[in-house]
């Protein structure tokens, strides 16, 4: 897919979220594809561009804003996103791990040990303190899937169908919390909530009250933060979770921005180690993952968008914003 398709593609999943981000979206034209091609593929993504532009001034009520940012301000607009880091962490994708953690905390029978790498502020290090509710089926059933014993919590709705698993008979305990990440954010810090923010589009005023709702439960139950990368820092991050907890790494659309060689290198590591591992990250790049997903998956579904997993078998897949869960497989079977 080359950088027009995959502005396209994003226009067509945002559109109905963020018409002013699908619409900067839709008018990529030669000049930004230049501008993209003079950084780093993992400084291309939409929603780093679009951040780094309004940084720069552009507004995005204004369709035409992007187009004009490139041409007056090339120079300023390459060197900024070569430099930026914007880190969205979205604790919708909560909704569909939540129960992976429960199926995987019922099996071991012990605290879980929580390795969160790509954690940005780590809203998604929080799995025990999500009150998860789905809303099943054609009758739109309300289900409870699990229920936080400590407050303050997370509150998440999701619709979901398939073979959804039944409701977390016992409250997830994770006793210890690392966030890794290239550049982890203290959400005690002044300003850290709006850094956080800065990738959102401006319509999604809903998700950043969910984000502000996941900060403090975060805050409350604050990881230890390890500045790395992966693979490379994965077992420094293992190595400071205590003894008496059981290990489980999770990825939330993290693996999309590490390179293919080392994204491979990575799931070796987690298998060599013999650490529990979820993901929930973008379908069929994870070839592994990719083959136990039922024939009838189709990853150019925007509802198979993402695919969750736990030790490299496929699970369920969503759409990108983890708000809609079709389940392929009970984890608790």
């Amino acid at each position: 897919m080359d950088t027009r398709e995959r502005y396209a593609a994003y226009a067509e999943r945002i559109a109905s979220v963020s018409p002013s981000y699908a619409a900067w979206a839709r008018s990529v034209d030669d000049g930004t594809v230049s501008v993209l091609d003079d950084v780093p593929e993992s400084k291309r993504q939409p929603e780093l561009l679009f951040a780094v532009a309004r940084r720069l001034g552009a507004d995005p009520a204004d369709p035409g804003a992007l187009r004009a940012l490139v041409q007056e301000a090339r120079p300023a607009l390459v060197a900024a996103l070569a430099s930026a880091t914007v880190q969205a962490n979205d604790p919708r994708r909560l909704a569909p791990v939540v129960p992976l953690f429960a199926a995987l905390a019922a099996r071991v029978g012990r605290p879980l040990g929580l390795v969160d790498a790509g954690a940005a502020a780590g809203l998604c290090s929080i799995p025990d303190r999500v009150t998860l509710d789905y809303v099943v089926g054609a009758r739109s059933e309300v289900v409870r899937m699990h229920t936080a014993s400590v407050e303050p919590g997370l509150h998440l709705v999701a619709a979901a169908n398939g073979a959804v698993p039944a409701p977390a008979a016992e409250p997830i305990e994770v006793r210890a919390r690392v966030a890794l990440d290239p550049n982890p954010i203290d959400l005690a810090g002044p300003g850290a909530f709006d850094r956080l923010v800065e990738a959102v589009p401006p319509e999604a005023t809903d998700r950043t009250a969910l984000m502000r709702e996941a900060a403090r439960a975060t805050l409350a139950a604050p990881p230890v933060r390890i500045r790395g990368t992966l693979p490379g820092d994965l077992d420094r991050a293992l190595e400071a979770l205590p003894d008496d907890v059981v290990p489980v790494v999770l990825t939330t659309g993290t693996l999309v921005y590490v390179p293919g060689a080392d994204r491979q290198r990575f799931v070796d590591r987690v298998r060599e180690r013999g650490v529990h591992w979820i993901a929930l990250e973008r379908t069929g790049i994870l070839s592994g993952v990719a083959a136990t997903l039922p024939d009838d998956v189709d990853p150019a579904d925007p509802d198979a968008f993402a695919t969750a997993s736990l030790d490299g078998v496929a699970l369920a897949v969503s759409d990108p914003f983890g708000v809609r869960v079709r389940w392929v497989a009970d984890p608790n079977l």
